[in-house]
């Protein structure tokens, strides 16, 4: 009868755990890899040149690809920050001229 207990404790411990595998999982797939966005194709490049890199030069790839997608994507918000703006004041200055 204590045993019972033991096995059902046991099986509820084990359950919560797999419950929890499995949200780290679908949290790891959501952040990618070191935080950074999954890299579907090698790197970005699908260029004939990639098949001649050596080893050294495949992992210093591997860093400076997301580094320049970080760098695009902080231009592109900037410009569209500043596109913003720019509609603002356009819009601001024909209502000040009464072109509606």
């Amino acid at each position: 009868m204590l045993d019972d207990g033991l096995d059902r404790l046991l099986r509820l411990v084990e359950a919560q755990e797999a419950a929890e595998d499995r949200m780290a999982a679908e949290w790891a797939a959501a952040i990618g890899d070191n935080g950074g966005p999954p890299l579907d194709d090698l790197f970005g490049l699908g260029a004939p040149w990639m098949e001649h890199a050596n080893e050294a030069e495949l992992a210093r790839l591997a860093k400076l690809a997301p580094r320049i997608m970080r760098r695009q994507k902080i231009l592109s918000d900037t410009i569209a920050e500043r596109t913003k703006i720019m509609n603002r004041c356009i819009r601001r200055m024909r209502r000040a001229r009464g072109q509606n």
